[in-house]
């Protein structure tokens, strides 16, 4: 028999029982689709990652008070200070620095037009402009001026305006007091980047020395951010500042730093290394769904080989080699995988691309994702196909044609 009449043969007895040849395949398609689907949204999201925070640029990096993230977000740690911040301003040897800003941080009941609130009130410095590029819907941002004078202004976000004075309004001149004290409006911003929109659009922003110095409550520097000339230089001039840090805080050689460093470009590393590990993890657990579509098409080609034992008789009675027997049955197994394979293939690039318009992710198909998911329904197919075609192959002729 040669290969065109093996195939014949194969795909003929798969067409005999259509449903139960889908119903086999149904584990291959689902771990293939499954295997492709979690590839593209891993991707996508890793691509949406990259774009979110490439809108702020990578030439500049954070400093946060404490040795520890839990400090730094929940305000428990404050070993930053403005003697700090003018201290990385004036010295000579940072040539590499290009600009420095800071937030200081203080939760404050809010109010204007009858409307009481508690929001998050942040002092900045006018650099924040330059280094997080929020979008100036209305009037302008903080200035230095602004701080030097300790000028009661304020910047508010796009929310925050919904709140006190309606959508779409232009509050530019406005009054709004933030803990019992006036100030005015001066500009309403929006965020440039849509992962971290609340930052700008529900917060409102005030001078730093304004937030130090009158706002009461728990208000310390919680942020201090430096962009850079050169982000070729972004590690060396990062351990300069923090030996200029470790000097002014009196830390011996063996203390831990009571403050955190972080650039831009380790933010966006460390998006994708837990994007792409949780990607491999889930992808992992998926391709169990192939090792259960194997089982199925062993345990159903069993079932044909038990079915079809009087056909294997006569082909081999007839002359066909235990060869000729091996290949069909492996055939079956290959074009039942392999059928599953292109389906998963398919049903998981239009899941893709359903996801990726609902969730808002690019839709990032990856050709090796495809090429594996073929090549390992292939090899399924062979693997789990083999027993039942081997058994299939040894069968004695005469035993087979008087099977019952």
């Amino acid at each position: 028999m040669d290969i065109n009449e093996l195939f014949e043969s194969a795909i003929q007895s798969l067409r005999v029982n259509v449903m139960r040849t889908l119903l086999t395949m149904l584990g291959i398609i689902i771990g293939i689709s499954s295997v492709i689907l979690i590839f593209s949204i891993g991707q996508g999201t890793v691509a949406y990652v990259d774009n979110e925070l490439s809108t702020f640029g990578t030439n500049f990096f954070q400093i946060n008070p404490g040795s520890s993230a839990i400090g730094s977000f929940t305000g428990g740690s404050k070993t930053l200070t403005t003697d700090d911040i003018e201290a990385i301003r004036s010295d000579a040897s940072l040539t590499n620095i290009q600009s420095v800003g800071a937030f200081a941080m203080a939760t404050a009941t809010v109010s204007a037009n009858d409307i009481d609130k508690s929001l998050l009130i942040y002092g900045a410095t006018p650099e924040v402009l330059e280094m997080l590029k929020p979008n100036m819907t209305f009037g302008s941002f903080l200035t230095t001026e602004n701080d030097v004078d300790m000028e009661r202004v304020a910047v508010i976000g796009s929310k925050t305006v919904d709140t006190f004075f309606g959508k779409n309004a232009n509050p530019i001149g406005e009054k709004i007091k933030i803990d019992k004290k006036t100030f005015t409006i001066i500009g309403v911003a929006q965020s440039g980047s849509a992962l971290f929109g609340g930052f700008f659009d529900n917060a409102i922003f005030i001078p730093l020395n304004v937030a130090l110095n009158e706002i009461e409550g728990n208000v310390y520097i919680n942020e201090i951010d430096i962009s850079v000339k050169n982000t070729a230089l972004m590690n060396d001039t990062m351990e300069s500042v923090k030996v200029l840090l470790r000097d002014r805080h009196n830390l011996k050689d063996n203390d831990i730093d009571d403050f955190m460093m972080l650039s831009a470009t380790d933010a966006i590393y460390t998006a994708q290394t837990i994007t792409n590990l949780l990607t491999l993890v889930v992808a992992s657990i998926s391709a169990i769904s192939l090792v259960v579509g194997g089982v199925g098409i062993m345990n159903i080609m069993l079932v044909s080989v038990t079915e079809r034992t009087k056909e294997i008789g006569l082909l081999k009675a007839i002359g066909a080699l235990e060869r000729d027997i091996l290949i069909q049955f492996l055939i079956e197994s290959m074009v039942m995988s392999g059928l599953g394979g292109v389906l998963g293939i398919a049903i998981g690039i239009i899941l893709a691309f359903i996801v990726t318009v609902i969730v808002g992710i690019p839709l990032i198909i990856v050709p090796s994702a495809i090429i594996i998911a073929v090549v390992v329904s292939m090899l399924v197919g062979i693997v789990f196909g083999l027993y039942p075609a081997r058994r299939a192959a040894r069968l004695s002729p005469i035993d087979a044609l008087r099977y019952e």
